[in-house]
């Protein structure tokens, strides 16, 4: 006897071990129908709640009240894709990026497993799924580079594909991006979208279009303070102490101003600010949608504690289970389903995603 277990549009088949014993007798067909569905609960203060329990919840479905069989903790596979790319942008590089992947990492469950991928010039999976907190940690470290591009909607792609069989409802995409495309890709931007939210994945993502708004600004100023030269510090103080190298000495200091008179240049800043509006509200849409959370903080301090509390958010999500009313095996290829998930508690507030696509897929034989 084979049985169908279909999660959240999902098929697996598994073989019964007494299938052999019982090759003469008819074939029988089981069908079991399981949504696996990510919820987190906060109490009137905004905090977790560590407690949450089968009667605090209902769920409905498409506005059909469904049958919940269990809520339960379990651990999250977390897959880490890091936005090294973009040169417009001052505000976003590499060590930033670096300290706020390092910050979540080590505040996650032990029980957790991590995987990486950056996307500049390229898409590259730099970490396989792993609990070894250490080696991410050495990965982040030495191998993090930075391009002129940012291929935003391949590393989607590559991400959803990343997760391939893992078990949905544990999932968590968190994207450290301003959200810019550039130098274009394989894949169009809103497929790439599309094909996320169809995945069940829940995004979280900590964006870098407030902190940016302050330096695409300067950029585009045609006058501007002059801030020390680039030469490093350590350069000039080693000159020789001879006075004829006081004006090397004099022109590394701050101060007059600088004149950006190449209009080439500033179109472009003015479209990258575009561009960052644009994207933050489509990354704003899709984290909500999807149980997860957009976060936008003001200053690179709040960006790297905001990397902790993604991980405190992620490990403080349950996973609902319950058997939709509607059966999935004849769901219409690609239905998209509504969800809401209702507090039964006082004072208890509940997030989750929003929907799901019923993906039905029938065996030709069992």
């Amino acid at each position: 006897m084979r049985t169908i277990l279909i999660i959240a549009g999902l098929v697996l088949l598994t073989q019964s071990p007494f299938t052999a014993g019982v090759q003469a007798q008819e074939r029988m067909r089981v069908v079991i129908e399981e949504v696996r569905l990510p919820v987190a609960g906060f109490d009137k203060y905004g905090h977790f709640d560590p407690s949450l329990t089968i009667d605090d919840l209902l769920v409905l479905e498409n506005g059909i009240p469904q049958e919940v069989r269990s809520v339960r903790h379990m651990p999250a596979n977390v897959l880490l894709l890091l936005d090294t790319g973009g040169e417009l942008n001052t505000a976003k590089n590499v060590r930033m990026t670096r300290a706020i992947a390092k910050n979540l990492v080590s505040a996650l469950n032990s029980e957790d497993q991590v995987s990486v991928i950056q996307f500049s010039n390229k898409v590259e999976l730099l970490q396989d799924w792993t609990r070894d907190f250490k080696q991410v940690a050495e990965v982040l470290d030495t191998r993090l580079l930075s391009g002129k591009r940012a291929r935003l909607s391949d590393g989607l792609i590559a991400a959803v594909n990343q997760f391939g069989e893992l078990p949905v409802g544990s999932c968590h995409l968190v994207l450290i991006t301003d959200g810019v495309e550039i130098g274009g890709g394989k894949v169009d931007r809103t497929e790439a979208l599309k094909l996320v939210a169809a995945s069940s994945v829940i995004v979280h993502v900590i964006s870098y279009t407030t902190v940016s708004r302050e330096a695409t600004q300067k950029a585009r100023r045609i006058f501007r303070n002059r801030d020390k030269s680039t030469v490093p510090d350590e350069v000039v103080n080693t000159l020789p102490a001879d006075r004829g190298y006081d004006q090397l000495r004099r022109l590394h200091e701050s101060g007059g101003k600088t004149a950006d008179i190449d209009p080439e240049r500033q179109r472009r800043v003015r479209e990258y600010q575009r561009a960052m509006t644009e994207s933050e509200a489509q990354l704003t849409s899709l984290s909500n949608e999807s149980g997860g959370h957009m976060w936008l903080p003001e200053s690179f301090d709040e960006m790297i504690a905001d990397g902790a509390a993604t991980a405190r958010l992620i490990d403080s999500e349950y996973v609902l289970t319950y058997k939709p009313k509607l059966p999935l095996a004849n769901a219409p290829e690609g239905e998209v389903r509504r969800l809401e998930v209702v507090s039964r508690r006082n004072g208890l507030t509940v997030v989750s995603r929003r929907n799901y696509v019923a993906v039905s897929k029938r065996p030709s034989s069992l």
